[in-house]
């Protein structure tokens, strides 16, 4: 190990990070397919989605976020999106990710947590309006007998403290 991954603490076993590493390429591919519904499956009960709307921020209860979300209010925002009626849908989005950079660490004090770190670029083009985000991204995972699954995501914007439209194709 050098001392990059000594000083990041990261798990280096192959099967563990290809597991991984397919589960992110697996929601990626999802959303891109606004498939919403099986990416909500994704996700735990007790699951935290978050988008902080300033770098570096600590605190998403004392602080606007871009999106706080639990799983309930996750099944909102799926359901707004699956509904033909909703102005946002009615021409969706068509979305390609690319997630790279991905580091696993096991989540200290829970061995069936993993800790994951990837850099993700989403391309989106609605009705000939492109744009381009890039983030950091944290996930916890959880190893259940349903195999991995989403205990918390956070999305750290490159540019989260500019003005943005809708993010439908960040969920």
């Amino acid at each position: 190990m050098n001392d990059i991954t000594q000083d990041l603490d990261c798990e280096t076993g192959n099967a563990g990070l290809v597991r991984v590493q397919q589960f992110l390429y697996c929601e990626a591919r999802l959303l891109d397919q606004g498939r919403f519904t099986e990416w909500l499956d994704l996700f735990t009960e007790d699951a935290i989605y978050w988008i902080p709307a300033t770098p570096g921020q600590t605190d998403p209860l004392n602080i606007p976020s871009i999106i706080y979300d639990n799983k309930d209010l996750l099944s909102m925002r799926v359901r707004r999106l699956s509904d033909p009626r909703t102005y946002q849908t009615m021409a969706p989005p068509r979305s390609t990710r690319i997630i790279g950079n991905i580091i696993l660490d096991a989540e200290p004090g829970r061995s069936d947590d993993l800790q994951v770190y990837s850099t993700a670029f989403v391309h989106e083009c609605r009705e000939e309006v492109r744009r381009l985000f890039s983030a950091q991204c944290r996930h916890v995972l959880r190893d259940t007998p349903a195999g991995l699954k989403i205990a918390s995501k956070r999305i750290d914007l490159v540019d989260c403290d500019t003005v943005h439209s809708a993010f439908m194709s960040l969920m």
